[in-house]
């Protein structure tokens, strides 16, 4: 009984203190929260594949946003920041140059923090395995 009472506080005590371990709301929710926090009004699930008149799209998709950011240690924290601060003006970070409009992200002042982590932790799972 005692090795179990201690297994339970140990897991319980890692649930408190890494948030990332406790149960993440559903695809459905997290989906319907972008939706309802103007995420999909630049970005979309997979990327848009267009012809070479096309135009860029305003964002990254999720899955080139999670590819990206695949095994970076710090890529939840990144962009959460991200996600409530914005980009910032200007060729801060290049790196979706020529993948997407010039047009950096803008602050989204209608999410908190801890719907903005969870919207990023969701995003992040559209990595391939």
């Amino acid at each position: 009984m005692t090795r179990r009472l201690r297994l339970v506080s140990m897991l319980f005590v890692c649930f408190i203190r890494h948030p990332a371990f406790a149960a993440q709301p559903s695809s459905l929710a997290m989906e319907q929260l972008a939706k309802d926090k103007g995420c999909y009004l630049c970005h979309a699930e997979k990327p848009v594949k267009g012809g070479p008149e096309s135009l860029l799209p305003f964002a990254p998709s999720w899955v080139d946003i999670a590819k990206r950011y695949q095994g970076q240690k710090d890529a939840e924290d990144r962009l959460t920041k991200v996600v409530l601060q914005g980009s910032g003006p200007g060729p801060k970070d290049r790196h979706w140059q020529g993948k997407v409009s010039d047009v950096g992200m803008l602050p989204n002042v209608q999410i908190n923090e801890n719907e903005a982590r969870q919207l990023v932790h969701w995003i992040l799972s559209f990595a391939p395995k």
